[in-house]
């Protein structure tokens, strides 16, 4: 991350977990696809990408869960090579910045956040011993989930930063 090699890649491979997490959070395989909610699907997807405006639940009609991802996971590819060329038409080499920013911005303060998390937790997990549980295991149990968390919540802050990101006009030269 610090020496930014490879950042697109990483960028587009968060923004294909996330709408992995989308259609599992929204859809439920085990319900006949005609009772799926795809307007809430794709509203949540537009949330994170603004691009896809066009996107409509009738796109997604009689596609099973991983089609649907697959779809989803496509559009998300082309709606991010079309930010990149906006992005880049204003500068050169501007999307490669933004991508390294946001996402050490993110690793910066989610870490700290996860930090002060763990401090917390460990001055709670000792209580666990009351209740016949091994505290080191509960906090290592716990702590494991609250990275997980964190990386996720990272992917997601990401994705929706690089797609909210509008760059300002260049200043045109100075008059004098």
């Amino acid at each position: 991350m610090l020496e930014g090699r490879e950042l697109k890649a990483q960028v587009i491979g968060y923004g294909e977990r996330t709408v992995e997490d989308i259609v599992d959070a929204y859809l439920n395989p085990e319900l006949p696809p005609e009772e799926w909610d795809l307007s809430r699907l794709v509203d949540k997807t537009k949330e994170f990408i603004y691009i896809l405006e066009d996107l409509t639940p009738d796109q997604l009609q009689g596609l099973g869960v991983e089609e649907l991802k697959a779809f989803l996971q496509e559009q998300l590819r082309n709606a991010y090579d079309i930010k990149e060329g906006q992005v880049e038409q204003q500068r050169p080499g501007l999307m490669r910045e933004a991508e390294r920013y946001f996402i050490l911005q993110q690793i910066d303060t989610l870490w700290r956040e996860h930090l002060q998390a763990m401090d917390a937790l460990r001055e709670s997990v000792g209580l666990r011993g009351y209740g016949q549980k091994d505290p080191l295991i509960e906090y290592k149990n716990e702590v494991y989930d609250m990275f997980l968390e964190m990386m996720t919540q990272m992917r997601r802050n990401v994705i929706y930063s690089m797609f909210m990101f509008q760059p300002a006009p260049a200043a045109q030269g100075a008059t004098a």
